[in-house]
């Protein structure tokens, strides 16, 4: 099985189509008051709108990317603070103009973030310590550096974050079409998914599984930390009220996708829209309802994560820390 299609039939489809549909539908009728229908009435922008699905896209991008090379990016977290650390540094300065600043900050936040992915490769290749672990590890160490940074704003006016928006989408958009391609129709990516369905055949195939799993971590961390450098570019957003930390949002969108590219940018657009909807900020902002929708966006993992066995010809280095052991 190739990883990312979907060849469990029709069951884990519908399941998450059957939760997406109860998450819409019940955030506006646990909502306290009227929820009007009406897209006119509702307080969104269009440069909002794109922001958010650009932040859900690339968030997504993080997760499944490294997740055909058989690795568990849960260190999605850290690369999103390191994303906004190094930003939120670049975003001090402020002798430099606010669309350089801008600039800078976005490649800054992507290259903090792509480090932090070789870092977590490096940690499993050298001392066989999981992504998983790594990437909790790294979290907790960038999460008080992150908070005693200042995240001064880096006036980009609203024309400006529409365009800047609309970039990002284009390349998101892009991004995705080449790695679909790339996955599919490529030498390399043959040797992307021998090295996500096995690691050890790979190796005696000649394929260099750590520079592999290397690019693949390096990549993820990079469009999580482009979505940690979004945040100083905007003021506050619909996307803040997402339950879990945001980072996060990207698994989501992986597990709602079935960990396909289409799916990922289908599920995208769909979040988005649903963030947007007039009841769900009112339910979100609620403790206990949002640990209720949070229950919500974990519960397809049940049947999706079982996908990833390797028993069922998903990507076996998920389950691995070393792939030099001879048969």
């Amino acid at each position: 099985m190739i990883p990312g299609r979907v060849r469990a039939g029709w069951g884990p489809l519908l399941g998450n189509v059957a939760v997406f549909l109860l998450l819409a539908a019940g955030s506006q009728l646990l909502a306290p008051g009227p929820v009007s229908w009406d897209p006119t009435t509702w307080s969104w922008s269009w440069s909002e709108g794109i922001l958010v699905l650009v932040n859900l896209l690339f968030l997504g991008l993080a997760f499944v990317v490294p997740l055909h090379g058989g690795v568990l990016n849960l260190g999605v977290y850290a690369e999103f603070l390191a994303g906004l650390t190094v930003a939120s540094v670049i975003g001090s300065v402020a002798s430099i103009d606010p669309p350089v600043r801008a600039l800078l900050a976005v490649l800054g936040g992507a290259m903090a973030g792509a480090l932090v992915g070789s870092l977590m490769v490096w940690m499993k290749r050298t001392f066989a310590v999981h992504e998983v672990l790594s990437g909790l590890l790294f979290g907790g160490a960038l999460l008080p550096l992150a908070r005693e940074m200042p995240a001064p704003a880096l006036g980009v006016g609203p024309q400006s974050v529409l365009a800047w928006g609309i970039i990002l989408l284009i390349l998101g958009v892009f991004l995705s079409l080449v790695f679909a391609h790339f996955l599919r129709a490529s030498a390399p990516g043959l040797d992307l998914r021998v090295v996500g369905r096995n690691p050890l055949a790979a190796v005696a195939a000649g394929v260099n599984v750590d520079a592999v799993q290397l690019w693949t971590l390096a990549s993820g961390g990079a469009c999580a930390g482009i979505v940690g450098a979004l945040g100083l570019t905007t003021q506050a957003s619909t996307v803040l009220y997402w339950p879990l930390p945001l980072a996060f949002a990207g698994i989501t969108i992986a597990v709602f996708g079935l960990g396909s590219v289409r799916g990922l940018f289908l599920s995208s657009i769909f979040f988005a829209v649903w963030l947007h909807e007039p009841g769900t900020a009112v339910v979100l902002s609620d403790p206990g309802l949002s640990t209720l929708i949070a229950a919500l966006l974990v519960i397809p993992v049940l049947w999706t994560l079982p996908r990833l066995h390797p028993d069922q010809g998903a990507p076996r280095a998920v389950w691995r820390t070393r792939h030099r052991e001879t048969y």
